[in-house]
């Protein structure tokens, strides 16, 4: 009965790290973008952010902390975010450097943005922060697909 208990501790554990990867190059898929660049409300690139799941209750739950590199500032308030989809994305009030694994349990209470983008483009070469500044600068979005 132990063993049982500490197999199902163990998979639970794990879960969200299996959430948030990828198993290799079969989930790559060349039509999914490579990133996205965002327009922020306000600046959460130094904080952790996560992804907000509701179930068919309307309970929201929040999984898959992020802690780096997800976020970064272009210009202004236009941001690189690096992640598969930006639908869930939410911002919490912890930042990157005093993240700590136990803070997964309780990630709810640290939620302060759960709409953090006003506008949404994504873009499916591999564009440097350089050439995304340069995009921006120029006022030439139009290149990349608005979804929001």
């Amino acid at each position: 009965m132990k063993r049982i208990k500490k197999l199902m501790i163990t998979a639970i554990a794990t879960m969200p790290i299996f959430l948030c990867s990828c198993p290799g190059e079969s989930c790559v898929d060349e039509h999914q973008p490579k990133g996205f660049v965002v327009k922020m409300k306000n600046d959460y690139s130094n904080k952790v952010s996560a992804l907000m799941s509701i179930n068919n209750q309307n309970d929201t739950t929040y999984y898959c902390a992020m802690r780096k590199n997800h976020t970064s500032q272009i210009l202004g308030n236009y941001y690189k975010l690096t992640l598969a989809s930006y639908d869930d994305v939410v911002y919490t009030s912890i930042e990157i450097s005093a993240w700590q694994d136990e803070m997964l349990d309780s990630l709810s209470k640290y939620v302060i943005d759960t709409n953090p983008f006003d506008e949404v483009y994504a873009y499916y070469q591999n564009y440097d922060i350089v050439a995304l500044k340069s995009i921006v600068e120029n006022n030439s979005l139009n290149k990349l697909e608005r979804l929001k």
